[in-house]
Formats: structure tokens, sequence, C-alpha cells
């Protein structure tokens, strides 16, 4: 195997800890922790200890909260670290749960939100809701514990030290999906509070603990998972109308700035906008394009946003992920200030080391390659006409390249709408930790990608003969 290609951070998350902010990878087990007043690199610390899950599953990527101690750190699935600059304090069981908040009685790991119920009648009664559902608590400085919850658990956040619990009541009414059999499950929800000063107890419900919502009940909760959720669209932001959840909110008592970023424009000339919206009178004080890339996460601190900001990937969907700068934008003129550049961080040493190849890896290989392998004949149509994957498309091929666990199929194939020019789509078979990375939908992605006519307008490289899409 050749030797790896250096591994430079690629800011995922953000968690702000005693006037510190921990910038997380995304992927592999390291962060490193900048001074949030002057942007300045003070360390890097990493967690290698706790090994990479055999597969990725949901909620996928790293989990993270902060606590007075340092960082929880989490895959689903798998053990529960505390970290702090100097490196790992202590790991924790968290039985299959998965990291969701922080109250002043330790880590609440959290099991899976019920499954979707979809039932063929309107009256049909909930199923699998019965029964006692467990919560692990974990501390530093004691075994983990178990609290017992009466009811489903939706959501947990944490305010002024206190656990609030969105739980279900046991109301519920079925919403209707379009036809007379589809009828979803639409279960009533309350909270339930335990306050900071209270002792851990075996078991909560709303017969004992009911509450009112915590202030962050119906927002994007502010709790430190450092994990920026919604759409990588920018969202419509009407003058007149109350804007939607800001990703990130600047924590000033006496009002200041909701942030929003994301994509504008379509296709391939799409950018990066950046708006501040004052919070008291939703009125926009500025508004930011900073070029091609994609946002990735943000966080604000007072007067900053901080944005981890990808790179414009040279080609479509299947392509290596690209460069990710960490910038921050002032909130008093906009000014935007590059702190960690792409590819600036080398964090190859703290890394995660590959293990051995699947031993399925060439069955899994020649499997995708088959199931790629008739572009040109892929539609059998009632009438028993064949027709390729999309119009225009024709002479395709597949061929792999590369070794575990650098191994990609390269799809070419001649297209109407570029006549003399072969087109290519890459698709990686497997991750930077040597996963497989199940391609099922790819064929699909690349019609969506030729019927939209999403394609570069520039010429192949000069050390290609194809030009990648």
């Amino acid at each position: 195997m050749a030797e790896r290609p250096r591994r430079y951070l690629r800011p995922g998350l953000f968690s702000l800890i005693h006037e510190r902010l921990w910038v997380v990878d995304e992927e592999q087990p390291v962060a490193v922790v900048l001074d949030v007043e002057t942007g300045v690199a003070l360390t890097t610390v990493a967690w290698p200890e706790l090994p990479p899950p055999a597969q990725e599953s949901w909620p996928s990527g790293w989990q993270v909260r902060p606590a007075i101690e340092g960082l929880w750190v989490h895959r689903s699935g798998g053990p529960l670290l505390l970290v702090d600059e100097t490196g790992v304090h202590s790991g924790h069981l968290s039985n299959g749960r998965t990291l969701g908040a922080v109250s002043a009685h330790g880590a609440w790991c959290l099991p899976d939100r019920p499954a979707q119920d979809i039932a063929a009648t309107e009256d049909a009664p909930p199923r699998g809701r019965d029964g006692l559902h467990q919560l692990f608590v974990v501390h530093p400085q004691r075994t983990t514990a178990t609290v017992l919850v009466d009811a489903p658990v939706h959501a947990a956040r944490s305010q002024d030290g206190d656990m609030y619990l969105q739980v279900e009541t046991g109301r519920w009414t079925r919403r209707n999906l379009g036809t007379l059999d589809s009828w979803d499950l639409i279960p009533d929800t309350a909270w339930l509070r335990l306050p900071a000063a209270d002792p851990l107890p075996d078991r909560l419900s709303l017969s004992t603990h009911r509450s009112e919502p915590p202030r962050t009940a119906h927002h994007r909760p502010d709790d430190g998972s450092g994990r920026r959720t919604g759409s990588l669209w920018l969202p419509q932001l009407s003058h007149g109308q109350d804007p939607p959840d800001p990703w990130a909110t600047e924590p000033e008592p006496n009002g200041g700035i909701n942030w929003y970023a994301g994509w504008v424009g379509r296709g391939r000339n799409r950018t990066v906008a950046v708006v501040a919206i004052d919070s008291d009178t939703s009125t926009e004080r500025f508004r930011l394009d900073l070029g091609r890339g994609t946002a990735r996460a943000v966080t604000a601190t007072p007067g900053w946003l901080w944005l981890a900001l990808e790179q414009p990937r040279p080609h479509a969907t299947y392509s290596t992920p690209a460069p990710i700068a960490l910038i921050r934008v002032r909130a008093d003129d906009g000014a935007v200030k590059a702190v960690l550049p792409a590819n600036s961080v080398d964090v190859s040493e703290h890394c995660w080391s590959l293990p051995a190849p699947p031993v399925d890896a060439a069955d899994y290989t020649a499997f995708w390659k088959r199931r790629f392998a008739n572009l040109d004949h892929y539609w059998i149509h009632a009438d028993g006409r064949v027709t390729p994957l999309t119009d225009g498309l024709s002479g395709s091929r597949v061929d792999v390249v590369g070794a575990w666990p650098d191994t990609a199929l390269h799809i070419t194939f001649d297209y109407a709408a570029r006549p003399g020019r072969r087109l290519r789509r890459i698709v990686p078979l497997f991750d930077e930790l040597g996963r497989p990375t199940s391609p099922e939908y790819a064929e699909i992605h690349l019609m969506e990608t030729l019927d939209t006519k999403d394609l570069p307008d520039g010429s192949a490289p000069s050390d290609s003969d194809c030009l990648d899409v």
C-alpha cells in the first residue's frame, strides 16, 4: 500500500469552553483549540483511543458537548470520552445510546427517537411505544447511571444546569400521506424538567416532573453541539416576515445578531452568502458573498461569526471532499478574517491508523463495477424497449482505479451535449478510514447531473482525456 497523503484539519464542529473555541475535525479524532479573542491556535488535542465505528450509523459523525471539565466526544454506538486540553480525561459506557445533552448531573446519552409509524387506517393505535426507556447519565467522578423514562424521548435540552426532556404524553393523531392506506403517527409531546440542584433519580415521568418548555424548545439548541443543522441553502429572508431560526446567534445579553449562511444561486454558479440580521428589529445589517464553496458549520461568539467553509469541489457529487478553511466575520462591519486557511494544520500524526483491508474488498469492488457496467442499456420499458440511463449517453465504460483504500470506479461515457469529449464520474468505494461507502444511488445522481445540465464549462485538464462531472 502506498504511503498515505498528509491529512489536514477539516473543521466540522465548534464548541466554546472557557474562552477557548474547540474546532473539531469532521471525521478524525482531533481538535484544534483557539483563543476566542485572537483566533490564535493554542494547542491540538487528539483522542485516537476512541475507536472508529466499523460503519457509519445515525446520527453520523461526532457528537460533542462542552462541560466544565472539558469536551464530551462521542460516535454513535461507541464509548463516550471526556477530553481536555491535555488529552483524554476519562472514558465511559454509553451502551449504544447517543450523547444528547449535558446538565449539572452529567452527560445524558439517549436512545434513538421512535421510528416512523405508518398505518393503514387513521385510528390504528401506535406500535412499540410501551414500556420503560433507558437513558444513561455519565459523570467523570462516578459510574454511569441508568435513568428510566416511562415514555419515548424525542429531544433533550440543558438550560442553566437543569435537564429538560421532551417525551410523548400518550395522546396522538395521524395525518394522511396522500393515499387511503397511509397514515403517519403524530404523537403529542410535553417537557419534563430535572432541576440542577436535584439528585439524579432512578426514574423520570411527566406525572412527577412535568414542566414548561425550555427557552430553546422551538429553536435550534445553543447547546455546544457545534453542528450546523438545516439546509445547505440560505433560507428565504423576506422583509416584514419573521425570519426562520438562525444558524447561530451572537450571545449578547441586550440583543445581538442572528446569523445565516448558505448557498445562493443555482448549479455551478452558486456561492456562499452570509447574512447578519439584527435580533431585536429583524432588519438586515449586512450581506456578504464569500464566493464558491459550501458552509459546513457555524457558531457565534461576541462580535464574531465563525464559519467552516469548504472550498469548491473539482467535480460533482462523488469527488473527494475539498479542503475546508476556518474564517470569522466581524459583526461590526462584516470584515472577513482567515483564521485557519485550508490545508494549513497538519493533523496526520493524530489520525486513526488504517486497519487491514476488508476481506471482501475484491468482491465488493467487482460487484459495484458490474452494477455500473451497462449504463447504455439501463431502463427496460413495458414494451420491451431498452434505453440508456439518460438521453444522449452512450459508449459507457467502467474501470477500477487505485488500490484499497483509494479504490474508485471511473465511469466514462460519451454525451451528446458535449460532442467530441469523454465525460467521467469518479465514484470512490472506500472512505478515508478504509470503510466501504456503498454507492447505492450513484447512477441516479449521475442521471440528475446530466438531466439538469449541471456540467462544467471548462476543458479537461492537460493530463486528462476526460471532463469530470
